[in-house]
């Protein structure tokens, strides 16, 4: 066995630490690990049992293990694709979550209502999956409302339960968390907590990541490997995203290596990189006839979730600090932020997210099994199992 080991569980995301132990195995076990095994079982709608997918919790592996890290672009691609001139695709990006389709959202905050005039304030960044925060609404509510006051101390005192959770008529102790709540919803508030985008689930990461571990062929028998090909003839996850192909892509060529692959713990949708240096502060403010760009104020970027030393961030807040003043006095904000790449001011929230790259990772295990390739799922209504053998 050498270094291989088993999971003793799957850890929180970005190994947050605000659950309970109990409620740190049960995250484990009734979500990653459930998922991961009903997707190595074939229990999905047209889909069958996988041989190059393993669950860590059942499976050794070699832990220490650099694992593949598998990035993309977190501005959205659909948003990119109707819209080429860069003012238009970053106002597109801004006026609703539903857009935000790459597992980043956001919400920005500014000092007036026209997006196109106003100034930007403060903008705040997440991808912590939605099922996270819904099984710690349910298990420790309390601690739910205290992270939505955290996250907003801005709000702190305006922040309620009942803001969080919709009260059944059954009794008053039946309470459900309500994701598109008043301070996770809007695009216009800079107040966020997780995602909340229909696809951006961490159950699909998951999903795209079994299912890419498929080797396919097309109607003539040659092996499908790209990404667009690979997406579409296997039905996992949308093509019109920067996200779903290229995990889909990076995972099936590890299988196509003939490996056994799985998600490295902790299991969960993370910022991989943020190229902060690309933006400067004008001290003269963006008003101003000259520039006097410098290092942006310390506390400007702040990383309030996960570990981002690790590739793991998972909640990016983007505030000028108060009582920052520029030469001529005045207040300086995130709308002074001076972007050196584009010779652009800050003027829209989605430009700083071109310059995220959005990661999972996936590590393997030391065998390798040898599986025929199956035709795309269009092809058959009912594929046969793969004949695989294992050494």
């Amino acid at each position: 066995m050498g270094n291989e080991t088993k999971l003793k569980r799957f850890s929180p995301p970005g190994e947050l630490q605000e659950l309970s132990l109990d409620n740190q195995i049960k995250w484990s076990e009734k979500y990653i690990s459930r998922w991961m095994e009903n997707e190595i079982k074939g229990n999905g709608v047209g889909t069958t049992p996988l041989h190059q997918f393993f669950n860590g919790t059942k499976t050794a592996y070699d832990r220490s293990q650099q694992g593949v890290a598998i990035t993309w672009t977190a501005f959205p691609k659909r948003v990119s694709k109707t819209h080429g001139h860069d003012d238009q695709r970053w106002l597109t990006a801004d006026s609703s979550r539903e857009v935000q389709d790459e597992y980043l959202e956001w919400s920005v905050s500014r000092d007036g209502p026209d997006p196109t005039t106003s100034k930007v304030k403060r903008v705040v960044m997440t991808c912590e999956g939605p099922e996270y925060w819904g099984f710690l609404g349910d298990a420790q509510s309390e601690d739910l409302v205290r992270l939505y006051q955290d996250l907003n101390p801005e709000f702190r005192s305006q922040i309620t339960q009942e803001d969080l959770f919709t009260t059944h008529a059954m009794g008053a102790e039946q309470k459900e968390y309500r994701p598109k709540n008043r301070w996770n919803s809007s695009t216009t508030s800079g107040t966020i907590a997780h995602l909340i985008q229909r696809n951006n689930t961490l159950s699909a990461e998951v999903d795209i990541a079994a299912q890419a571990t498929v080797l396919r062929k097309d109607s003539n028998n040659k092996p499908v490997t790209t990404p667009d090909q690979l997406i579409r003839c296997s039905e996992y996850g949308d093509p019109d995203r920067n996200s779903d192909p290229h995990i889909g892509s990076a995972i099936n060529g590890l299988a196509r290596e003939r490996r056994v692959i799985s998600i490295a713990d902790p299991v969960g949708l993370y910022i991989h990189n943020f190229q902060e240096s690309i933006f400067k502060l004008d001290y003269n403010g963006r008003e101003g006839d000259e520039q006097d760009l410098r290092d942006l104020p310390e506390g400007t970027i702040t990383w309030l979730r996960g570990d981002k030393d690790k590739k793991q961030g998972l909640h990016l807040h983007i505030e000028v600090p108060r009582g920052t003043v520029g030469n001529s006095n005045q207040e300086l904000a995130v709308g002074d932020i001076w972007d050196t790449e584009r010779e652009r001011y800050i003027q829209y929230g989605a430009q700083f997210a071109d310059y995220i790259k959005m990661g999972v990772t996936g590590v393997v295990t030391k065998e390798t099994v040898t599986v025929e390739p199956q035709p795309c799922i269009s092809a058959s209504r009912a594929p046969g199992h793969a004949s695989m053998s294992l050494r």
